[in-house]
């Protein structure tokens, strides 16, 4: 059988095949790929707990508190605003959400969302209201039929889809193993894009 984890639900379910008692113990075992001690113990821990679950061990920290969509709702937090602190988060979290967190989960949640310092910062710097409002001044010239936007995407073996953005519309791509240097930028620029 070799030492595997076997998840609870398992556990559960050959239990049940027992209860039923259609089947053999040992038909159930090989279903299961267990153990015979392995249905005991699942079967004595039922009996006295009410649950095939083993007790949380002492000292081995405590449940996530934050459900996916909490995390879900702070790193849309973190997208719209990204210069709030831990603790504005938190606060945020008890008004809205009526959900006591510690600051340490939620920095745990930023980072298993992949957000880095870094990230944050970049989000932060690009989040200016006067660089905005500069931009959009200068850029209301034009009329927006005249507008592209300009995207660029690294391929990487580690990673096979796009993490942040989407485009729609596409009018041109290209393909570049390595960096594209001006010349080859330039000639996509007259040759895909401008045509």
């Amino acid at each position: 059988m070799g030492n595997h984890s076997i998840s609870d639900d398992l556990k559960e379910a050959l239990l049940r095949l027992e209860d039923r008692g259609r089947d053999s113990t040992s038909e159930i075992l090989k279903v299961g790929q267990i153990s015979r001690s392995t249905l005991c113990r699942a079967r004595k821990r039922r009996c006295e707990t009410g649950s095939v679950a083993k007790a949380q061990a002492i000292g081995r920290g405590c449940p996530r508190t934050l459900l996916q969509a909490d995390a879900d709702y702070l790193v849309r937090l973190a997208r719209h605003k990204p210069t709030t602190f831990l603790d504005e988060y938190r606060d945020r979290l008890e008004r809205y959400r009526h959900l006591p967190a510690s600051l340490a989960t939620i920095h745990r949640t930023f980072i298993r969302a992949r957000m880095s310092l870094k990230q944050v910062q970049k989000m932060a710097s690009e989040h200016s209201p006067l660089a905005r409002a500069s931009y959009s001044r200068r850029i209301s010239i034009y009329p927006a039929r005249c507008l592209i936007s300009i995207d660029e995407v690294s391929k990487d073996d580690r990673i096979y889809t796009r993490i942040f953005g989407r485009s729609t519309g596409i009018i041109a791509a290209k393909v570049v193993e390595g960096s594209l240097c001006r010349k080859g930028y330039v000639e996509f620029l007259q040759d895909s894009v401008v045509r």
